[in-house]
């Protein structure tokens, strides 16, 4: 899963994902975890993001934390 986000001022304006799913169930929870992040996302802080689980899709939000790890490593 691809994730690209948008900043203002340390503050999430909108965010991307772009999926790579591996098999059918890999591609319903990143379809579902897609639809729901932007939700909890933007409009907040990125030194305050760490998403649980969205949409029912557990293990999706783990590999967004860590792409998130490394966008604010970038942006510093």
């Amino acid at each position: 899963m691809g994730v690209e986000l948008t900043l203002a001022s340390g503050t999430v304006t909108a965010v991307n994902i772009t999926q790579h799913p591996s098999n059918p169930n890999t591609r319903k929870f990143q379809g579902e975890f897609a639809g729901g992040i932007a939700a909890q996302v933007v409009g907040k802080s990125i030194d305050e993001l760490n998403v649980s689980k969205v949409a029912g899709s557990s293990l999706t939000s783990g590999g967004f934390n860590q792409a998130l790890d490394k966008i604010k490593a970038e942006a510093q």
